[in-house]
């Protein structure tokens, strides 16, 4: 015969067991809603390939002026490339 403790032990289970449930069926119900929400933003069109491409070539072109805004390739041949504070 089961003891009060060893019942009110299945009935705490089985409790937790339908909370456990009810919290992965909200999950399931939140992540079909958010898939939902953003798919035209999940779905990229191909023109985002080309101008990610096009990234590398802005940050060459960045990093190859140097701390007065100058591109180094313009400096007339006679400017020394160093300056005095």
């Amino acid at each position: 015969m089961p003891t009060a403790s060893s019942v009110l032990t299945s009935r705490f289970r089985d409790i937790f067991t339908r909370i456990g449930a009810a919290f992965r069926a909200q999950r399931e119900i939140d992540a079909r809603r958010a898939l939902q929400r953003y798919r035209e933003l999940l779905e990229q069109p191909p023109e985002t390939s080309r101008s990610s491409e096009m990234i590398p070539d802005a940050i060459e072109e960045d990093s190859s002026r140097d701390a007065n805004r100058v591109d180094p390739r313009e400096r007339a041949a006679g400017q020394s490339t160093f300056e005095r504070a």
